[in-house]
């Protein structure tokens, strides 16, 4: 993560930053949560909770003897308007003295400014565990494009004809004029075959059905080749008439549903919408993680109690720790999640109501 010189870099949570974070051991690690807004007046609030959190981690950095140049990076921060308007709902900034990242959340956070030896890197715990990793079909008689969810971020799939439009896959009626004027990528391993369907043959609306059954017929293939065997599951994002057409077309089989037109949501409305359908599927990572750790606990292999995890996670002891969104901000916590994270274990994070104990703020299973 260390650069020449302070460079800043601005962008979604993907994989692997959560323990490329939990890595660093600098002195000072500045880290800074606060709450944005997407659009509107609001997002005119941003500059100056910005310039009060600085102000905070300078006293906390001439607390600590450190130099507060340190923050000069983001000083410029409250005074470029167009940054403000490319937010989430949250931002978490992490500098070091080499490095400056900046993540655009999803979610709410509560302000917080820490100065210390490690980044506090819990609060992204939802983002990284956010129910794990699965695939989203963006569908609409216009357009299809298919992502992979993975974290804070939705990545598109290209396939070999992915994404496309509609006019791209299903071509008018007189292939030569068509020819002329479009260009397809190949599918399959059979070089130069289009992926072009021409459209059906009669009149109104037989016509119509026959263009779009191979619209979604190809959609079909494309999206099943590409979720072939990873275990993730599928989203689809259309109308109830599209999603319910793809169906009855194809044997894709889906796993959650958002009823809505895709065209008028932006990418994060997007992945809030996905995330919100398929979320109960995806709470088994904790149902999951509950049960092992019950047998874990029973056998001596695991701890809810918080020194214990600790001393665990600074050892290498934790295979996997679940802590509590009540202990979000604590020091103590986050200590485990960086000393698990930087071992190779893994971590979630859940609602109160869900931790294996009523007064447990995490719980961890050992290795041995």
């Amino acid at each position: 993560m260390t650069t020449e010189s302070n460079e800043t870099t601005f962008a979604a949570l993907k994989p692997g930053d959560l323990k490329e974070l939990a890595s660093v051991s600098a002195a000072p690690c500045v880290s800074i949560m606060m709450g944005t807004h997407r659009s509107g007046r609001e997002t005119q609030q941003g500059p100056i909770r910005l310039k009060n959190l600085l102000k905070e981690a300078s006293e906390k950095l001439r607390t600590a003897g450190h130099d507060e140049s340190i923050l000069d990076c983001l000083a410029s921060k409250t005074n470029e308007s167009n940054f403000w308007q490319h937010q989430g709902e949250g931002l978490a900034v992490y500098l070091s003295t080499n490095d400056c990242r900046m993540f655009r959340l999803n979610r709410r956070v509560a302000e917080h400014v820490c100065v210390g030896k490690t980044f506090f890197v819990q609060p992204l715990i939802r983002e990284s565990n956010a129910g794990g990793e699965y695939f989203v079909l963006s569908l609409s008689w216009d357009e299809a494009s298919l992502y992979r969810a993975t974290g804070d971020s939705l990545t598109p799939v290209e396939t070999a004809a992915l994404p496309a439009k509609f006019d791209e896959l299903v071509l008018p009626r007189d292939p030569e004029e068509s020819l002329q004027n479009t260009s397809h990528r190949s599918v399959g391993n059979t070089p130069g075959t289009s992926t072009a369907m021409f459209h059906g043959q009669g009149e109104g609306e037989s016509k119509i059905e026959a263009d779009r059954n191979q619209y979604l017929s190809l959609i079909g293939d494309e999206v099943a080749a590409a979720v072939y065997n990873t275990g993730l599951p599928l989203l689809v994002v259309a109308t109830s008439e599209v999603t319910g057409h793809f169906e009855a077309t194809t044997k894709v089989h889906v796993d959650a549903k958002v009823d809505g037109s895709p065209s008028e949501w932006s990418g994060d409305e997007l992945r809030e919408h996905a995330h919100k359908a398929i979320a109960p599927q995806l709470k088994a990572d904790h149902d999951e993680f509950r049960e092992r750790f019950g047998t874990a606990l029973a056998n001596s292999q695991g701890s809810d109690n918080l020194d214990d995890v600790l001393q665990a996670a600074k050892n290498g002891r934790v295979d996997s720790l679940m802590v509590c969104t009540r202990g979000e901000y604590c020091d103590q916590t986050n200590q485990a999640v960086v000393e698990t994270l930087r071992n190779g274990g893994d971590v979630l994070q859940c609602r109160h109501e869900a931790m294996p104990g009523n007064d447990t703020v995490a719980c961890a299973i050992f290795r041995f």
